[in-house]
């Protein structure tokens, strides 16, 4: 038993140094007894603390040189930090500089965006006003450019810029001027011409006696189907001969429409055919009536000068005016048979007047009819109105518009005929009643001569 407690306790004794000795390489020693182990631990433990007292030596030296090393790099890391200071402020200002330049950066590209989308929006508008501009006629190509620089995705330059300035600047300047240029010319058959044009601006055209329309969607000029008055066109055709004088001339305002809305004006002839046969009835009425009363206006002008002409000679009457035959059919008569005198008077006066008042009646029937004919026009021409509605509805104006045309022309033509008709009847009257009484008047004196001439003799 107590040989097994002193084989482990060598054991445990000779473990450490048998791990010593193997790590420093030496050599394996042969132990017999105790007393070599004993000495062999002792030595093996000198030696340990001979390497421990070493180790911390070096711990130590290596340790001083590392806080050296330490406190060197503190400073150099303070005098680094001092020499960066200026270095830092300055970074931090450009830091600074380039957030405020990327703002403004941020700003301008806006500003870029809204001024391209602005530059395009108004190359589009002013690409219309081009169009609809007669100046256009004059100068095809701008259009075409206009359209590219309305049509453009990126950023408009400098000389896009500017093109569209000239364009603006060129066509405020041509709305100024008058010019002449030759151009194509599209006449009323159809065929095109070569001609001469005389520009008035944006507003009018004129060529060779006839007033142009320009049209926006083909871009030519067209020969208007209905021109304007004759007034109009010799003035125009009297500017255009005209050079450097002042003088006037007929301007559309409305830059064409004006002009292009007399093809769609119905003339005399048509409105009389909206009409239909009710309107030439009253036509016809119209002017038999007016010749009427033109013949009886020449006829009674013609009696009223006899008359008074007869009036200066009453002592020698003549059969050729109604005073005198009134005065004739009574020469023959005893003055003191003053019955029959007067009763031979009222006969002729009475005998005159059919003459004078002839077609007066019939004057005023037809100033009567007149209205009454254009009503019937109006009736009928409703009727064919309520007639289309009952077809076709109200979806289309113009399939009512042929019974309105109807009715509101020959109402028309029946007030235009009837207040002439009735200022002449009125101014025949008066001049046949004028001269009637001047008939009573003359035979009422032929009386009074004949009852002093009895007077007298008594």
């Amino acid at each position: 038993m107590r040989s097994l407690w002193a084989g482990l306790l060598a054991m445990t004794l000779l473990l450490p140094g048998w791990a010593l000795a193997q790590a420093d390489g030496e050599p394996d020693q042969q132990i017999t007894n105790l007393d070599q182990l004993l000495q062999s631990v002792r030595e093996k433990q000198q030696q340990q603390r001979l390497r421990n007292v070493e180790r911390e030596e070096r711990f130590l030296r290596e340790r001083n040189e590392q806080r050296a090393l330490l406190a060197q790099a503190q400073r150099d890391f303070e005098k680094g930090k001092q020499e960066n200071q200026p270095l830092l402020a300055v970074t931090e200002a450009n830091g600074q500089e380039i957030q405020r330049l990327q703002e403004q950066l941020q700003e301008v590209v806006g500003d870029m965006g809204d001024f391209s989308s602005t530059f395009r929006e108004f190359a589009g508008d002013f690409s219309a006003v081009l169009q609809d501009s007669m100046i256009s006629a004059q100068m095809p190509d701008r259009a075409d450019e206009l359209r590219s620089l309305a049509a453009t995705t990126s950023q408009p330059g400098i000389e896009a810029i500017q093109s569209l300035w000239l364009l603006v600047q060129e066509e405020m300047t041509e709305s100024s001027r008058i010019e002449r240029f030759e151009a194509p010319v599209v006449r009323v058959d159809g065929t095109v011409t070569q001609r001469a044009v005389l520009r008035i601006g944006p507003f009018s055209a004129f060529s060779e006696g006839d007033f142009l329309r320009f049209v926006p969607e083909t871009g030519e000029l067209l020969v208007l189907s209905r021109q304007p008055a004759g007034r109009y066109r010799d003035a125009a055709k009297e500017f255009a001969e005209q050079s450097g004088v002042v003088s006037t001339i007929s301007v559309d305002p409305s830059r064409g429409s004006l002009l292009g809305m007399l093809s769609y004006t119905p003339g005399l002839r048509e409105r009389v055919d909206q009409g239909g046969m009710i309107a030439l009835i009253i036509i016809a009425l119209g002017l038999l009536g007016m010749l009427m009363a033109v013949w009886r206006g020449v006829y009674l002008s013609l009696v009223y000068f006899r008359i008074r002409a007869q009036l200066e000679h009453l002592q020698s009457p003549n059969s050729s005016n109604p005073l005198g035959r009134v005065l004739l059919s009574v020469e023959d008569i005893d003055l003191n048979e003053e019955e029959l005198l007067q009763l031979k008077l009222d006969e002729a006066v009475l005998a005159e007047m059919p003459a004078l008042e002839r077609g007066n009646g019939v004057i005023k029937l037809l100033a009567a009819t007149s209205p009454l004919l254009g009503l019937l026009g109006t009736v009928t021409g409703m009727i064919l109105t309520f007639q289309a509605i009952s077809l076709f509805g109200t979806g289309d104006p113009k399939l009512m518009a042929g019974g309105i045309s109807q009715a509101l022309v020959t109402t028309v033509l029946g007030l235009v005929v009837a207040i002439p008709l009735l200022f002449s009847h009125s101014v025949i009257a008066y001049l046949a009643r004028s001269m009637i009484q001047r008939l009573d008047e003359q035979c009422a004196g032929v009386l009074a001569r004949n009852a002093e001439q009895q007077d007298r003799v008594k």
